[in-house]
């Protein structure tokens, strides 16, 4: 990664992309996810991406989606509010040639997520990766309860698994509608919060 003006990229860390460079937003209108924290992720879940539908939600550039595709998701769906990454997101998509197995939607996720996620099929199992603003930002102090109320709109007949990156001071519910909560690793000022379906006798 460079800065200082440069042109700002990650690598795939593994999987058919591996190494294969994904270009950044050079600002501060997005945070990217650490690389320590998207190897845990995958460290985590393992085999368990494969041939699932894989959505990130504030997206930024891809940089999640784009390694659950490299790591055998069968598709992605990305979304993101910020016209400047969601060009350069589009461009990574079209570099690695991706726009086959991906979607993308450009607009506020709170109202997109529920519209587009009512469109798709009951029988594709998917992991959903909720990476919001952290709440010190700018008008973002309810963000997360936010988030909650679109983890609820999620059915957990489908949905392998959540996994909602965060503050690592929050301290993630116990249950979210019809999810529970696995468990929270922290790396830093970040943690990473994984909800699966409810356990049912």
């Amino acid at each position: 990664m460079k800065a200082n003006g440069k042109k700002l990229t990650l690598r795939v860390i593994a999987g058919s992309l591996k190494g294969r460079p994904i270009a950044m937003v050079p600002s501060n209108t997005t945070r990217s996810t650490k690389s320590i924290l998207k190897e845990s992720f995958f460290n985590t879940l393992g085999a368990e991406v494969e041939g699932t539908l894989f959505v990130e939600v504030f997206a930024g550039t891809g940089s999640m989606g784009i390694e659950a595709l490299s790591r055998g998701a069968r598709r992605a769906i990305f979304f993101e509010y910020s016209n400047e990454a969601y060009k350069i997101l589009q461009k990574n998509l079209q570099t690695l040639s991706l726009q086959e197995a991906s979607e993308s939607f450009l607009g506020n996720s709170f109202d997109l997520f529920p519209q587009i996620m009512r469109s798709q099929s009951q029988k594709e199992k998917m992991i959903v990766y909720l990476d919001p603003p952290f709440a010190i930002r700018e008008n973002q102090a309810e963000v997360y309860e936010r988030c909650y109320a679109l983890i609820q709109t999620l059915s957990p007949q489908n949905t392998l698994y959540i996994a909602l990156e965060h503050m690592s001071q929050l301290e993630p519910p116990s249950q979210i509608g019809a999810f529970e909560h696995l468990k929270t690793k922290k790396f830093g000022k970040s943690a990473l919060s994984y909800y699966a379906a409810l356990a049912h006798d």
